[in-house]
């Protein structure tokens, strides 16, 4: 039998699981860019051309994605897998109803952001206290 550690396995499932999610959206994107239009927030339109946005957020996702699955580094895009969660649920707040797995999602993000982080003192004191507290 394979000998891995159950951390590991976390933080590799995690790791595939984020990926599958910005691959996922990258590829529907080009199949079907129409969905996205309501969930670009209206200043952006005023800075880029909408195609142009569309196009370099799903470069960002790839790139995203093949880094999370590399594991370099690994605390770094989970923790922006997060902020983009947060970020879209943020900035389309109407759209709740929809948007409210991307919560779970970004909750995902910064698990695997504390299991990355070899040394538990790397975590502010302060939220580990809380955490203690919880549990």
């Amino acid at each position: 039998m394979f000998n891995i550690r159950k951390r590991d396995l976390a933080k590799w499932l995690l790791r595939v699981g984020l990926a599958f999610v910005f691959m996922y959206a990258t590829v529907e994107i080009y199949i079907h860019p129409d969905n996205f239009l309501k969930y670009v927030p209206k200043f952006v339109l005023l800075f880029v051309p909408l195609d142009l946005f569309l196009h370099s957020f799903a470069v960002v996702e790839v790139a995203l994605a093949v880094w999370l699955v590399s594991g370099w580094k690994g605390e770094y895009p989970a923790l922006l897998s997060a902020l983009m969660m947060v970020g879209i649920v943020v900035f389309n707040i109407e759209y709740f109803h929809i948007l409210f797995r991307n919560v779970a999602i970004g909750f995902a993000g910064l698990a695997l952001v504390v299991l990355e982080l070899t040394n538990i003192k790397k975590i502010p004191e302060k939220i580990f206290e809380r955490l203690t507290v919880l549990s």
